[in-house]
């Protein structure tokens, strides 16, 4: 990632202001030394990205490593007629994103053009305005990002999460890469093959391909659009499909699988098995990615969980007389008076 279009910016950032644009707008104005400068709108999305850059967020689709400013730099304000209205001393990130926090809504910050530099061949560069910095900026920005996601994806596993829009049956999966070597193991089935990130038209995709031509592969093999949901969890998106990742770098990323909670018949042939609901909230929770801060509650039937009645003691003994019953589980997420319902299998085996 170390070529010359990336040591160039960190030359570019000694002599001016600049960002991942994607602003349209070509507003100008004058900086207090008369110069022809190059307005950039609070409300535009090129000033959003620079509050990115300088932001200390840790989700991985924020960072924009091959980009850096190099401090101290020199920004100009103007009010919302574009009249020059102080200029401002920046000497670290923490400084640079206050200014632009706290800036009025209809104002405006300058970036001055021309912008020359020599690269490393000696070729000397020259950008003349926003559309030439845009193409430079946005070719770093889908090689970093892809970057980035590959060295996401390259950490400790990622284990297939709880999606409360789309039916997922196979919760608990677990895939792993290594060097682009892919693997997913479904309750001991264990599939090859590979998956690619890669960007079309400024989004990030990343494309599953298993190889081992079952059922399973027809439910993962697509290209499937990339959203960070934060710092270790990613949301893909086909169509109406979904599929949530979780990162889970512990030892104990195993414990929990599915929603599935499987007892010994109480007796040989009985057909009957006990369970303690309150043993299965650890793996909900964790499944869910939610601490056990929530509320949680069980429930026979989904008009009851939607009701919030006739709660099973989950602290008790329940029994069920069959091989396989539903139960509803309710959440309630104190914070934003919000329920969540999905439902859980218990299971009778023979053992």
């Amino acid at each position: 990632m170390k070529s010359s279009i990336f040591q160039f910016f960190f030359l570019l950032f000694v002599l001016t202001l600049a960002s991942c644009a994607y602003d349209e707008d070509d507003n100008l104005g004058n900086n207090p030394n008369g110069e022809l400068t190059e307005i950039i709108p609070s409300d535009s999305d090129l000033f959003k990205n620079l509050q990115d850059i300088t932001s200390d967020d840790v989700r991985p689709d924020k960072t924009i490593a091959c980009i850096d400013f190099i401090y101290p730099l020199t920004i100009f304000v103007f009010d919302n007629t574009n009249e020059f209205l102080s200029t401002n001393l920046v000497l670290d990130d923490e400084q640079f994103s206050d200014i632009l926090e706290n800036l009025e809504v209809d104002y405006s910050i300058s970036v001055s053009f021309p912008i020359t530099s020599t690269l490393d061949t000696g070729e000397e560069l020259v950008i003349e305005n926003k559309e030439e910095l845009k193409a430079a900026i946005d070719l770093c920005l889908n090689e970093e990002l892809i970057f980035e996601c590959n060295q996401l994806i390259q950490n400790c596993v990622w284990k297939i999460g709880y999606s409360y829009n789309f039916d997922n049956p196979y919760l608990g999966g677990i895939f792993q890469e290594s060097n682009g070597f892919t693997t997913l193991n479904i309750d001991g089935i264990l599939l090859s093959g590979s998956w690619s990130p890669l960007i079309i038209e400024n989004e990030l995709h990343l494309n599953i391909n298993l190889i081992d031509d079952i059922e399973i592969t027809e439910f993962f093999n697509y290209d499937w659009t990339v959203q960070y949901i934060d710092e270790n969890s990613l949301l893909l998106v086909n169509g109406e499909r979904e599929l949530v990742l979780n990162q889970r770098c512990d030892p104990n990323f195993a414990d929990c699988k599915n929603f599935i909670f499987e007892v010994c018949e109480t007796e040989l042939d009985s057909g009957t098995s006990e369970h303690i609901l309150d043993d299965y909230t650890f793996c909900i929770f964790d499944s869910l990615e939610l601490d056990d801060s929530y509320e949680i509650t069980y429930h026979e039937t989904l008009e009851d969980v939607t009701d919030n009645l006739n709660a099973i003691p989950s602290e008790d003994v329940y029994l069920i007389e069959a091989e396989t019953q539903s139960i509803y589980v309710r959440i309630y997420d104190e914070d934003n008076d919000t329920n969540y319902i999905i439902e859980i299998t218990l299971a009778t085996i023979t053992c």
